[in-house]
């Protein structure tokens, strides 16, 4: 799809097209269902022209950040969803070179339970290997256990109301009294803004 106006850049650069310089997880995990989990996390790579040997070595180093490690030669009919989205993850991780991973909403889907451990993945990839990772959420809860900044949207048109900075030591406590007092601030803010909220 064409822009109606405006553009997007990264580092100075005009975004026009895919490339392997950005990542993106998306709402559901998209994976090619006729590849092995290794496969798919090298997908990407492969693609690149990265030597298969490489790219499978990186794909295995990714798998064990998010404890996949023993599914790797298994295909996604055969995983449960928490583990297709932890490949999606990987799969976006494994592009090392990539100023930025794009992260739309990608645990929405998933049950409580699950979306906590899978949010605590994401944590462990990051402290891994640090990213700038722009994450989209309706999730207060969510932003304040992954974000290092929230960008809070006006609900229409979408813009940018207000930014709030977490300053919140990782690993983080879920139900300590700073991420019940940011969560307060969070749903202060977006009450009076009519909103929804982006973590990065």
């Amino acid at each position: 799809m064409k822009p109606l106006e405006g553009e997007v850049r990264l580092n100075g650069k005009r975004i026009e097209e895919p490339g392997l310089d950005r990542g993106v997880v998306f709402q559901e995990p998209a994976l090619f269902p006729w590849l092995t989990v290794l496969r798919n996390v090298g997908f990407g790579l492969e693609m690149s022209g990265m030597a298969r040997r490489a790219v499978d070595e990186r794909a295995a180093a990714v798998l064990r950040i998010v404890g996949l490690e023993n599914a790797m030669h298994l295909y996604p009919y055969q995983l449960s969803g928490g583990m297709r989205h932890r490949v999606a993850v990987a799969r976006a991780w494994a592009l090392k070179d990539a100023s930025v991973l794009l992260m739309d909403e990608p645990f929405s889907a998933i049950d409580a339970v699950n979306r906590m451990a899978l949010q605590k993945y994401l944590v462990d990839a990051w402290l891994a290997e640090p990213h700038t990772v722009i994450y989209v959420t309706h999730d207060i809860d969510e932003a304040v256990y992954l974000a290092d900044r929230i960008a809070i949207m006006t609900s229409s048109p979408g813009r940018v109301g207000e930014y709030v900075t977490v300053d919140m030591p990782r690993p983080r406590d879920r139900n300590s009294a700073q991420a019940n007092a940011l969560r307060l601030e969070l749903t202060e803010i977006m009450r009076r803004l009519g909103s929804r909220a982006s973590g990065h």
